[in-house]
């Protein structure tokens, strides 16, 4: 049985699927290349550094409180929305 060649990923693939799996730990053949390549990368290594600083520094706030007829405006407007088209 022979291997195949695990082709190199690139910067912008790995900026694309390290924001779309940021919390996930997923075992498969891609998160393997972006776990190499992050490896090897000091570019990409630094981004995904300050992407997790980002996102931890928003999860230390409660989300904002939206006023009380938040809900009711945004399905009128919706509703709107639909009936003109």
């Amino acid at each position: 049985m022979t291997m195949k060649k695990i082709k190199a990923i690139r910067c912008t693939e790995v900026a694309k699927y390290v924001c779309e799996n940021l919390d996930e730990q997923i075992d498969s053949p891609l998160c393997r290349k972006i776990k190499k390549h992050l490896q090897e990368c000091p570019d990409c290594a630094a981004q995904l550094r300050s992407l997790k600083n980002t996102v931890g520094l928003y999860r230390r706030y409660p989300a904002p409180a939206l006023p009380a007829d938040c809900h009711k405006n945004l399905m009128t407007a919706l509703s709107a929305i639909t009936r003109t088209r």
